[in-house]
C-alpha cells in the first residue's frame, strides 16, 4: 500500500494545523501562588471544574487542528494505491505513456447531464497530473477511422494538455484498434529508450462497434523484440449501460395515391437497451431553414430492442428539390434521434401532343388513350393535345415534351423541332398507318434514335391464332428510370402486350448512342431512346391506339406514359446520390459554368475551405467530408456574373454513422484477454487508470473536516 499526492507542492498547508497549539501557548499564563485560606474551598471546587473542563479544551483543540489539517490534505488530494490496484501497472518505474482518447459520436452520450467525453477528459487530465517528470507521454485524439498521427512521447506537459483541450466532440464513427495501434507504435520511439516501461491509458466508452478484436493486439516496436505495453481502460460510462434509440433508415418513394407530387415516407426506427415504449410521437417535416415546417405527427411503438417501421403520406404540392426529415423525441444520444433526405419531386412536365390521325371514334383515337394516362389526377404531366394543324401554329419552346403520335413527317416544323430538343426537349414519336419514313430521314436525318425503314404484320388482328402469333415485349431494361417504377407482378403489365403490327427500325445504321428500353420476341425494337443535344428523343414502334397493339389496355400504359414524359422533361435525372455518412468525402458535381463558393452546414455555418480532388484546371472536384448530421447546401457562384446563391439541386444529407448509435458494450474480460488477459490490462471502472475504488480519498477528508467543524460548533455551544 502506498500513498501519494496530485499536488504535493499544496501540503505546505498542513502548517496550518500548528495554529491552534500555537495560540494556546501564547496566551498561556502561569499565575503566582498566595495562600489564602479563606478561599480553600473556593478552590477546591473550583478544582474540581476544570478537571471536567479540560478534556472539553483537549477535544476543542484537536477538533480545530484536525479540521486545518484535514482541508489542507484534501486540497493536495492524496491517492491511496493497493497492490491489488495496481495488478496492471507492470513493475516499478518510470513509463512512457501513450494516451487515447476517444471523441466519436458515441462519447456525446449524456449521464447525469454530462457527456461521455467531459467525464473521459477530467479522466486523461488526471492521467497527466499524475506522470512523474521523468516520464514522456504522447496523446492520440480518435475521432475518425482514419489513422492519426502519434506524436513520439515528449515532456512538454503544456502541449498536452492544449492537445486535449482542443479535442472536440466528434459525430463520426471512430476505428480504436487504428488509434490504438498507432498509439503503441509511437512508444517504440527512440525518444522514449531511456525509460523502462511502456503504458497504454485508452479513455472511451467501450462500444463494441469501436473495436476490431479480430485484428492483432498491437505491439510495441523495441530493439530487443516486441513488447506488449501495460494497459489501463478508463470507462467513461463508469459501468453502466448506455440504452439509446435512434432513427436508422429514411426512404421516399413517389405515391400517386396522396397526390399529383405526393410520396411514401418510410421510416425505420431502432433501439437498444431501452423499455418498450407506446405511442411515441414521431415528426416529419418538410424545407429548411426559415421555411421548415412541421407537415405530420404520427405516434408508433418501440421495442426494448430491435426496430420498428412506419409509413407516412406527403404530397409535396409542387416539383423540385424538397427537404424531408423525421425525428424523435430527443434522448441521451440526440444526434441520431432525426435523418434528413433530399428529395427531387417531380416538377409539372408541360406536353405538347400532337394527334397525326384523329379519329371520331374515341377508341380508335391515338391521343385519347394518351390524354387519359397523361391527365389522370394523381399525374405531374399536363397535356395539351392538338391535331397536325395546330402542332403548324404551336410554340415549342412553352413545352417541355413533344409527343407526336401517327405524325406523317414534321414538315415546316422539322428545323423547330430539332433545335427544341437540342436545347434540352423531349420528343416522343410513336408510329401509324399516316407515318412516312421516307420523309422523316429527309426533314430530320439523324433526329430519331435510329431510322425508320418498313412496317411488319406479325399477325392481322381478328383472324384465327392472331393471339398467339402477336409480338410481345421481351428484353426490356427494368433498370431504366422510366421503366424501374415495374418490379415483381406489376412487369406482367409489360410483359403481357401484345403487338400485331410495328416498324422496323433500318439494320445497321449507327444508333448515335440508342439504348434500347424493350425489344418484341424477334429481336426487333420495340421501344429505344436516344440522346440528342441536352434533350432525349424516345421512339415506339407500334401505335398508342388499339389498331397495331393492345398496351393502351393494359395496366403498364398508365404509369409507363407518365414516367416516359417525365423522363423525357428531365425530371427524373437521378442526379442526386444517396445521403452520405457524417466524415466520409462526398465529391460534388458543379454544372457547367457554376464555381464553388462554399458549402452551408446543418448549423448555418459556411464552410469556404474546401478539399479538392485532382489537379486545378485538370477536372478538379470539391470533396465535401461532413462533420454532422443534418441537411448540407451549397453555395455556387456564377462564373459570368461573379454572383452567389444556394443551389437547391446540389443539396445533400449526411447521416449518422449506425455503428455509432449501437451503444452495446464489450464485456471488460474480452478488451482485456485482447491487450493480454489481466497481468497486463486492466478496465477501470471508475476512470482511474490505477485503482478500483469508487470515491477518492481527499473526499473522505472533506467530509472529515466538516465533522471536525460541526465538533468544534458543539463544544463551543
Amino acid at each position: 500500500m502506498s500513498l501519494s499526492f496530485l499536488h504535493p507542492a499544496l501540503l505546505w498547508g498542513l502548517a496550518a494545523a500548528a495554529l491552534p497549539l500555537a495560540i494556546h501557548l501564547f496566551y498561556r499564563r502561569r499565575p503566582r501562588s498566595v495562600p489564602f485560606p479563606a478561599l480553600d474551598f473556593v478552590m477546591q471546587a473550583r478544582r474540581e471544574t476544570e478537571r471536567r473542563l479540560k478534556l472539553r479544551r483537549v477535544l476543542l483543540y484537536a477538533a480545530r487542528t484536525a479540521l486545518l489539517a484535514a482541508a489542507a490534505l484534501a486540497i493536495a488530494r492524496p491517492r491511496l494505491s493497493t497492490p491489488e490496484a495496481r495488478a496492471a501497472a507492470g513493475p516499478a518505474g518510470p513509463a512512457a505513456t501513450a494516451i487515447v482518447l476517444d471523441t466519436s459520436a458515441s462519447m456525446a452520450y449524456r449521464l447525469g447531464g454530462r457527456t461521455l467525453l467531459d467525464r473521459a477528459r477530467e479522466d486523461v487530465a488526471e492521467v497527466l497530473a499524475s506522470l512523474g517528470p521523468d516520464e514522456p507521454a504522447t496523446l492520440v485524439v480518435c475521432g475518425s477511422e482514419a489513422a492519426p498521427v502519434a506524436d513520439p512521447p515528449g515532456f512538454d506537459r503544456l502541449a498536452l494538455r492544449r492537445v486535449l483541450a482542443d479535442a472536440a466532440q466528434g459525430l463520426a464513427h471512430s476505428d480504436l484498434t487504428t488509434c490504438v495501434t498507432a498509439a503503441v507504435r509511437a512508444l517504440g520511439d527512440p525518444a522514449a529508450a531511456a525509460t523502462p516501461r511502456r503504458r497504454l491509458v485508452v479513455a472511451t466508452d467501450l462500444t463494441a462497434s469501436a473495436w476490431r478484436l479480430d485484428a492483432p493486439a498491437p505491439v510495441v516496436p523495441m530493439p530487443g523484440g516486441a513488447q506488449r505495453p501495460d494497459v489501463s481502460l478508463l470507462d467513461a460510462a463508469r459501468g453502466e449501460p448506455l440504452g439509446n434509440r435512434w432513427v436508422s433508415g429514411l426512404v421516399a418513394d413517389p405515391e400517386p395515391a396522396a397526390g399529383s407530387h405526393g410520396y411514401r415516407i418510410g421510416v425505420t426506427v431502432n433501439g437498444e437497451g431501452m423499455t418498450a415504449e407506446r405511442d411515441v410521437p414521431l415528426t416529419l417535416r418538410v424545407g429548411a431553414g426559415k421555411e421548415e415546417r412541421t407537415a405530420l405527427r404520427s405516434l408508433l411503438e418501440l421495442p426494448a430492442s430491435g426496430s420498428t417501421r412506419k409509413a407516412l403520406a406527403h404530397d409535396f404540392g409542387a416539383g423540385g428539390p424538397a427537404v424531408v426529415s423525421v425525428a424523435l423525441p430527443p434522448d441521451a444520444l440526440p444526434e441520431d434521434d432525426a435523418l434528413t433526405v433530399v428529395v427531387d419531386v417531380p416538377r409539372d412536365v408541360k406536353v405538347l401532343v400532337v394527334n397525326g390521325a384523329p379519329s371520331a371514334i374515341l377508341h380508335r383515337d391515338a391521343a385519347y388513350f394518351l390524354e387519359a394516362a397523361l391527365a389522370g389526377p394523381a399525374s405531374p404531366v399536363r397535356p395539351t393535345v392538338v391535331d397536325a394543324e395546330g402542332f403548324g401554329k404551336a410554340r415549342l419552346a412553352d413545352f417541355d415534351v413533344v409527343m407526336l403520335l401517327d405524325v406523317r413527317a414534321p414538315g415546316p416544323k422539322a428545323a423547330e423541332l430539332s433545335a427544341f430538343v437540342e436545347n434540352g426537349g423531349g420528343l416522343f414519336v410513336a408510329m401509324g398507318d399516316d407515318v412516312d419514313p421516307d420523309r422523316w430521314e429527309s426533314e430530320v436525318k439523324g433526329l430519331l434514335p435510329a431510322p425508320l425503314h418498313v412496317v411488319k404484320t406479325a399477325a392481322e388482328r381478328g383472324t384465327p391464332g392472331a393471339e398467339g402469333k402477336a409480338a410481345r415485349f421481351a428484353e426490356i431494361d427494368w433498370d431504366h428510370p422510366a421503366l424501374r417504377v415495374f418490379t415483381g407482378q406489376a412487369r406482367e403489365g409489360l410483359e403481357s402486350v401484345r403487338t400485331w403490327r410495328y416498324m422496323l427500325l433500318k439494320p445497321g445504321a449507327k444508333d448515335g448512342g440508342a439504348r434500347v428500353l424493350a425489344r418484341y420476341d424477334d429481336g426487333a425494337t420495340a421501344l429505344v431512346e436516344a440522346r440528342r443535344g441536352r434533350g432525349r428523343v424516345m421512339l415506339f414502334a407500334s401505335t398508342l391506339d388499339p389498331e397495331w397493339s393492345d398496351w393502351t389496355i393494359r395496366t403498364s400504359f398508365l404509369p409507363a406514359m407518365q414516367r416516359i414524359a417525365a423522363w423525357l422533361a428531365g425530371s427524373l435525372d437521378e442526379r442526386r446520390s444517396a445521403p452520405g455518412l457524417v466524415g466520409a468525402p462526398r465529391p460534388l458535381t458543379l454544372p457547367a459554368g457554376l464555381a464553388l463558393a462554399a458549402v452551408v452546414g446543418p448549423d448555418g455555418r459556411e464552410r469556404r475551405e474546401v478539399a479538392v480532388r485532382g489537379e486545378a484546371g485538370k477536372g478538379a472536384v470539391p470533396v465535401v467530408t461532413p462533420d454532422r448530421p443534418g441537411l448540407w447546401q451549397v453555395k455556387v457562384r456564377d462564373l459570368a456574373t461573379g454572383g452567389e446563391r444556394i443551389d437547391p439541386a446540389l443539396a445533400f444529407a449526411a447521416w449518422p454513422d449506425p455503428r455509432e448509435s449501437d451503444t452495446r458494450r464489450l464485456e471488460p474480460s474480452e478488451l482485456t484477454a485482447w491487450f493480454g488477459g489481466e497481468a497486463l490490462a486492466r478496465v477501470a471502472s471508475d476512470g482511474k487508470p490505477g485503482g478500483s475504488h469508487q470515491v477518492p480519498l481527499w473526499s473522505w477528508l472533506l467530509l472529515l473536516a466538516v465533522a471536525a467543524f460541526l465538533v468544534e460548533g458543539l463544544l463551543l455551544g
